[in-house]
């Protein structure tokens, strides 16, 4: 009878081990997704030199929005804005966000010699959510229309872009 004790006891041990490796895995994957995500739209910025954001978003046919949507659906990044898609509201001087497909991208008023520097921050999002834990707290005597056991990691990201004369 002890040994059947023994393997009962084992058998929860690995399936506890099991359970935390998979979810670890699974959080893990969604950041990874999201941190690629800001990496690329930081490379976007970049490579497209953005210098007013007004440029990409107020359009819906130009060919900016085009390759942003392009990266993001490659991406398979799927987050929405809380307001839909858009601007953000911020103090007057303090520069110009738009949220985007739930990526957040904040634009700084110029700095550097000769207001040259244009800083944009880039925001992503990673969530995380421990289903099967609510399911073991209910069983543990938590109520069960308490909030869920989840979160948010927001992973933050800055491209700078050079305002350049050509032939001026």
């Amino acid at each position: 009878m002890r040994e059947a004790f023994g393997g009962v006891f084992m058998i929860r041990l690995m399936l506890v081990f099991i359970f935390v490796f998979v979810a670890f895995g699974a959080i893990s994957l969604n950041y990874a997704k999201a941190f690629k995500v800001k990496n690329n739209v930081i490379d976007f910025i970049e490579q497209q030199e953005v210098m007013d954001l007004d440029d990409v978003f107020k359009s819906s046919n130009n060919s900016r929005i085009v390759k942003l949507n392009k990266l993001l659906n490659d991406s398979d990044y799927k987050k929405s804005c809380e307001n839909g898609n858009g601007p953000l509201q911020k103090e007057a001087g303090t520069g110009k966000a738009y949220c985007y497909n739930g990526i957040v991208i904040d634009q700084a008023p110029a700095t550097g010699k000769d207001n040259r520097i244009i800083v944009y921050k880039v925001y992503t999002y990673a969530d995380w959510n421990l289903g099967v834990l609510n399911l073991l707290l209910v069983m543990g005597g938590r109520d069960a229309n308490q909030e869920p056991v989840h979160g948010t990691w927001v992973i933050t990201g800055e491209a700078r872009v050079v305002k350049r004369d050509y032939g001026n």
